[in-house]
């Protein structure tokens, strides 16, 4: 199976699209700075689960220790200013999906993920604030595109993506569909959660 901890994200970029992937670099002073106004946009607190609160948090954020793929969003030339080339305009996350989220989208009959054969992974991504517009779509088509490409060479697994929007956000929604997901209904992104979130899937 495909490890996401040792995938190249240098070969995830396309020469048609709006933005580059790389690995996040914390340990830069201009990139940390960027990665604090992400996680400290009222926009991002406001929509994303656990961002992070001091500089360790960012440190282990960037690592890839665990089981999942964190990727910086870089701004390509012809794209952006040139000012911006090279530098963070978001970042987008690639983990395994909840086997217990899995479970509540077959029972509420939106999905059928839970079975053999299927690698299900979630992702989420989040914006710079001054980030040029079709830049995050960009990105993700790239990942989608990549990690397809992988998991069929590998050829042990299907692959399937799945995303999830707060309801009240739009921006994310339409990222979302103009990366080439479907929205399929909604549900809880938590039990304990007293709202509902837009679920959307991906898949070859």
């Amino acid at each position: 199976m495909v490890d996401l901890r040792k995938v190249d994200p240098s070969k995830a970029n396309l020469d048609h699209e709006k933005s580059r992937l790389r690995h996040l670099n914390p340990k830069d002073p201009e990139e940390k700075k960027r990665l604090w106004k992400i996680e400290t946009d009222p926009r991002v607190v406001k929509f994303v689960e656990n961002i992070c609160q001091t500089d360790d948090d960012l440190a282990d954020f960037a690592t890839l220790e665990k089981d999942y793929l964190v990727l910086a969003i870089e701004g390509k030339a012809g794209h952006v200013d040139e000012a911006e080339v090279g530098k963070l305009q978001g970042w987008v996350v690639v983990c395994p999906e909840e086997k217990k989220r899995l479970a509540r989208l077959q029972k509420h009959g939106l999905a059928d993920l839970a079975k053999q054969g299927l690698r299900v992974l979630e992702i989420g991504f989040a914006r710079h604030p001054k980030a040029k517009s079709g830049q995050m779509a960009s990105a993700l088509r790239q990942v989608l595109a990549f990690l397809q490409t992988e998991h069929t060479k590998d050829g042990e697994v299907q692959l399937v993506i799945t995303a999830y929007t707060d309801e009240a956000n739009e921006a994310s929604t339409r990222v979302l569909l103009a990366s080439g997901f479907l929205q399929m209904g909604k549900v809880k992104y938590h039990v304990r959660n007293a709202g509902h979130d837009n679920f959307f899937i991906w898949q070859k």
